[in-house]
């Protein structure tokens, strides 16, 4: 049994085991749910699946921006296609193949060397998880108790307090890297290039982009919740999934199921929301953003086909590159 595989395995067992904990601690009424879904809002439903394309289009443009500011140009269509392409892959296969996948297109159609291309996939994902930190934080102020009737204030809280760390760090890195011992280091060099572009001169630009994009996704689940008859402001959905987006980061369950669910049933019983209902909201998501997404994103991968053996190959080879400077480096 391969690694992945084995990984693969034991993600799933542990999606089995959060849900049968769920369950086992919440009195589900299996009738109630098929009433929900039954009485589902369709036309709600069915406008939140334009959700995925615009989100997933708003961040390849960002992506296309990071690599036109690395002094390489991309076609914004190609990026497109890249990131759709990549969504399915990562979607289907264990791990985050995904990401190497839109390395492999970059490299491809561009003349880009391996690190410069593969610092853009970090840098991208550096914003995505930015607002997952930062709206996090402000989840754990509001729910958490410190700042319970202030949710714009809890907002304004996490917003500051994370771009303060991110800013230490960035601070931080630059100044090591002025260290004789550490300049050469090509570990550090190459995270704090991956850094700069979140806080240099572009970054607000890069930012702004971030911003629109995740407006999009949690106005796509304004309308699931609309069509599950739940009437929330886009902070609260924000807050929201940015706690779940913090359990389902964890690699023990696959595709974030279990502790999607139990995330949900918990933060949603917030707004008096039934477990019921918040299962069925989180079945609906990840019909419409997972499911939907995959089938659009496996168009774009017909249409620019790429070998999953040779995406897997690439990551072991990444891999092995990273294990071995960090070998040299210690």
């Amino acid at each position: 049994m391969g690694k992945q595989t084995r990984s693969f395995l034991i993600k799933l067992a542990g999606s089995a085991l959060i849900l049968w904990i769920l369950f086992r601690l919440i009195d589900f009424d299996k009738e109630e749910f098929l009433v929900v879904l039954s009485e589902m809002n369709l036309k709600f439903y069915l406008l939140s699946l334009f959700g995925v394309v615009i989100v997933l289009g708003i961040k390849s443009l960002r992506w296309q921006q990071i690599v036109r500011n690395e002094g390489y140009f991309y076609p914004p269509a190609k990026a497109f296609g890249a990131y759709m392409s990549s969504f399915t892959i990562g979607v289907i296969t264990p791990g985050r193949i995904g990401e190497i996948a839109r390395l492999y297109y970059l490299r491809e159609d561009c003349e880009i060397g391996f690190l410069p291309s593969f610092r853009t996939i970090v840098t991208d994902r550096i914003f995505d998880l930015g607002v997952l930190f930062m709206l996090a934080i402000a989840g754990l102020f509001y729910y958490g108790g410190l700042l319970p009737d202030q949710v714009y204030l809890a907002v304004f809280a996490g917003v500051v307090l994370f771009f303060a760390g991110l800013v230490l760090v960035a601070y931080i890195l630059k100044q090591l890297m002025k260290k004789d011992k550490l300049a050469t280091n090509q570990v550090m060099l190459f995270i704090y290039e991956s850094l700069k572009q979140a806080v240099n001169k572009k970054a607000p630009a890069l930012w702004g982009i971030t911003i629109l994009a995740y407006l999009a996704f949690y106005g796509a689940l304004a309308l699931i919740f609309l069509a599950v008859d739940i009437q929330l402001q886009l902070v609260d959905i924000a807050l929201i999934f940015s706690m779940v987006g913090l359990a389902t980061i964890l690699p023990i369950s696959w595709a974030g199921f279990g502790t999607r669910e139990m995330s949900l049933v918990y933060l949603l019983a917030f707004y008096g929301v039934s477990a019921e209902t918040a299962i069925t909201f989180s079945l609906l998501q990840f019909g419409a953003f997972f499911l939907w997404g995959s089938l659009i994103g496996l168009v774009f991968w017909f249409a620019m086909p790429i070998s999953l053996k040779q995406i897997k190959a690439d990551s072991r080879s990444l891999k092995q590159l990273i294990s071995r400077k960090k070998a040299v480096d210690v």
